[in-house]
């Protein structure tokens, strides 16, 4: 079905036309998981034809797969993150919009990595710069990251240790010898 028909759109609508009929069409079907798959994969089929990639054929794996971004905004909503997570990561690279960059900001942002959050979030909104909504996300990352959040993904760290350095450590080690001698008792008998 021609994805235009699927919004109720005339064909060539603009960019803010094709915004609002998703929307409204999103609100009014968010409960029937069948019907957001066919306007998530019209609205995308739109939005790619419209930045030049043509229409994908109905027959591609992420149609076969039928994973939709709304399906995907749904999981996060009720803080199913990690299946979010593997959807995103699942659809096919040149499938992924502005939204798929927000909702994968929003992914990362729930789960504390707001260094990779803020680069999704601000490549959302570059791609929509007139989008309210991935703005606000980057903005808001980008204050939370200079407030001294937790800014990067523990599971990338090289060194084996995901929170703590050797002075903390060794400051945790003499703590504690500091409390067993308090009780009568020594964690390291040197000091």
């Amino acid at each position: 079905m021609n994805p235009y028909e699927v919004l109720g759109l005339a064909p060539g609508a603009g960019d803010a036309q094709v915004k609002a009929a998703y929307k409204a069409k999103a609100r009014l079907f968010a409960n029937d998981p069948a019907q957001m798959r066919e306007i998530d994969r019209a609205y995308d089929e739109i939005v790619m034809n419209q930045m030049g990639g043509g229409y994908a054929p109905p027959n591609d794996s992420y149609a076969q797969s039928g994973v939709s971004l709304g399906e995907v905004r749904a999981k996060i909503n009720a803080g199913r993150i990690d299946e979010a997570d593997s959807l995103l990561e699942n659809m096919p690279v040149t499938l992924r919009s502005a939204e798929w960059y927000y909702l994968k900001g929003t992914v990362q942002h729930r789960k504390g990595w707001l260094e990779d959050a803020a680069q999704n979030f601000e490549r959302a909104a570059q791609m929509e710069p007139n989008n309210a909504e991935f703005r606000r996300a980057s903005d808001t990352v980008r204050q939370n990251r200079s407030a001294g959040y937790r800014t990067e993904d523990p599971s990338k760290k090289n060194d084996g240790c995901l929170h703590c350095s050797a002075c903390d450590m060794c400051s945790g080690l003499l703590c504690a010898d500091c409390c067993c001698e308090c009780m009568g008792g020594d964690l390291i008998p040197c000091c």
